[in-house]
């Protein structure tokens, strides 16, 4: 068999185990940037497919402008903040506030406190921020959580801090599999415990 016979049909091979998703971020080879901080009142966020390779191999994540995780979202105590989030995806996606205070509606749980957001869509989220403190924010939708689609929130107080600091960081962890999602959740739900003695 001639090299060349035998490269044609390996890249033949390898294209049968790809989705679509894939094959659509590959053509839309993005570079990932984690250095987004986004401070303010007004928002916008794009959730859309990005090709990234984290461990040696090609794989699609679901990302924010871009980025795994999510820009960080850094808010004032007592502002009224507005999040446009747009819905790049072939599938509805959503954004849930993790531990936040705010109107049911906004709180971004497909089948409870709305019907998600559509493709090609925009959900406007609006709320006033009622407290303090380091947050996160994530997808309620799907496995989209596990692919990328994740951020933290920073909430500055009303009032001024009893303390001085000369550096603030974020830390934020996660991991990353090449596999699918779907494969790896469903055998962590079925853990048997032993019975008590």
């Amino acid at each position: 068999m001639q090299r060349r016979t035998f490269v044609k049909g390996v890249a033949a091979t390898s294209l049968l185990g790809l989705t679509t998703s894939t094959l659509e971020a590959k053509r839309q080879i993005k570079p990932i940037s984690n250095s987004n901080t986004l401070t303010g009142n007004e928002f916008h966020l794009t959730i859309d497919y990005s090709t990234v390779n984290l461990t040696g191999n090609t794989a699609v994540a679901t990302t924010i402008n871009g980025q795994i995780s999510g820009p960080t979202l850094v808010w004032q105590e007592g502002e009224t903040v507005t999040l446009h989030v747009t819905n790049k995806l072939k599938k509805d996606s959503s954004i849930h506030w993790h531990g936040l205070i705010l109107p049911y509606q906004m709180d971004g749980v497909p089948g409870i406190s709305f019907d998600g957001i559509k493709p090609g869509e925009t959900f406007t989220y609006k709320f006033k921020v009622q407290q303090h403190g380091t947050y996160w924010y994530h997808s309620h939708s799907g496995f989209q959580e596990q692919t990328g689609v994740y951020g933290a929130i920073v909430i500055k107080p009303k009032k001024k801090e009893p303390f001085k600091v000369d550096l603030d960081n974020v830390i934020l962890l996660s991991d990353w599999s090449d596999e699918k999602p779907e494969a790896i959740t469903p055998p962590t739900k079925h853990i048997n415990y032993p019975a008590a003695a």
